[in-house]
């Protein structure tokens, strides 16, 4: 994903931070900042610590899902860490609904398991006889949820892994509970049909919280109804579009290889070359050698900046996926999604041609026309 920064890896998957994140940074120093007073130092630290202790959760809960996939054989591309949360991006599902129930349940099991473990902490540092206390008396809760000391910071992460299970064990797209519902459902009828069950429940359950939220001025829970709505859609047409994917080969969508290019070549030489060529991913060689990808978009918004005086192999991508001809259509459609969003198709050690997602996104529209377009196998 653009704009992320790498962090680390766990277990090969590329753990990353988009820098849209800091936004998330920024509020905690604000709010810190407001709440804090004459103690504003304090609580601005106790506010950015939180902030990224829940993340860290985040990251966790993420991670649950993808040991659990990998587990089953899925290939996790990247975990990348965003102000609305962690998204966890695979190359396909798992292929048995028990396994996507299994690999769903895996995140709100792991909140659960944090939410244990720090608890089992809360007590050995508070005392049974003090959570009792805070439990019996709204006043002392208050108080002591107020307060910017490690024993709050501690509680709240507590509260916080409990809200993150529940919360994404309700039965819509694109929550994890969603997807449970979806696998439990196609243990019994077709993956498409329970994908469209499933996404209709979530659709109706964002709109009764649009409605709570219109009538109760609540803004918050009316965004989390736009969320759970708009992922909902997404995930039934993705549904669609692998349905109507199944059967169909790399082969029958690539692109010839068309023009090349060379890294000394600048935008605006490649931009005069490509301005009437539906080419959408340009290989770019040296001395015969293949060395990195220039899609199309990367060309237009290279024009923009640096400009056209720039080199191509400023802008190429030296990453350079690889996929077979015969490959599955369905299952390299989500790997595209990663990395340049461009892939060369290689068959005995020869790039015979290229695949990008403008390219499977033309044969999509042709297959929502005339589903029988291309020959199945």
């Amino acid at each position: 994903m653009s704009w992320s920064l790498n962090l680390l890896r766990v277990n090969g998957i590329p753990i990353r931070i988009h820098f849209s994140f800091l936004l998330v940074v920024a509020w905690a120093v604000y709010i810190g900042f407001e709440d804090g007073g004459a103690n504003w130092l304090q609580s601005v630290g106790f506010m950015v610590a939180f902030v990224l202790l829940l993340f860290l959760c985040v990251l966790l809960h993420e991670l649950g899902h993808s040991l659990v996939a990998q587990l089953f054989g899925v290939k996790v591309v990247d975990i990348t860490l965003l102000p609305i949360g962690g998204l966890a991006r695979m190359t396909r599902m798992p292929d048995r609904p028990y396994q996507e129930f299994v690999m769903a349940a895996a995140g709100p099991a792991t909140n659960i398991a944090l939410a244990v473990i720090l608890s089992i902490g809360a007590i050995a540092w508070l005392g049974p006889g003090r959570i009792v206390a805070l439990a019996l008396t709204p006043e002392l809760l208050d108080t002591f949820l107020s307060d910017t000391g490690g024993q709050t910071l501690l509680a709240l992460l507590i509260l916080n892994n409990i809200l993150l299970a529940v919360f994404n064990l309700i039965p819509a797209f694109p929550l994890d509970g969603g997807r449970m519902l979806r696998s439990f459902l196609a243990a019994l009828i077709s993956h498409r049909r329970a994908t469209t069950i499933a996404s209709y429940v979530g659709q109706m359950l964002a709109l009764v919280l649009g409605m709570y939220a219109l009538l109760n001025s609540d803004f918050f829970v009316g965004l989390v109804a736009v969320f759970i709505f708009m992922g909902a859609w997404q995930e039934r047409e993705q549904a669609r579009q692998q349905i109507n994917m199944q059967g169909l080969r790399v082969r029958q969508a690539m692109q010839p290889v068309g023009l090349r290019l060379h890294p000394l070549q600048t935008i605006g030489e490649v931009a005069a070359q490509a301005a009437t060529s539906p080419q959408t991913t340009f290989l770019v060689l040296d001395g015969g050698r293949l060395t990195g990808l220039l899609t199309r978009s990367d060309l237009l918004s290279a024009l923009n900046k640096p400009g056209p005086t720039a080199r191509v192999g400023q802008r190429m991508h030296r990453e350079i996926p690889q996929i077979a001809p015969d490959a599955p259509l369905a299952e390299v459609s989500d790997r595209l999604a990663a990395g340049p969003g461009a892939a060369i198709v290689v068959e005995a050690g020869q790039v015979i041609g290229t695949l990008s997602r403008p390219d499977l996104q033309r044969l999509i529209e042709a297959l929502r026309a005339y589903p029988e377009v291309l020959p199945r196998e």
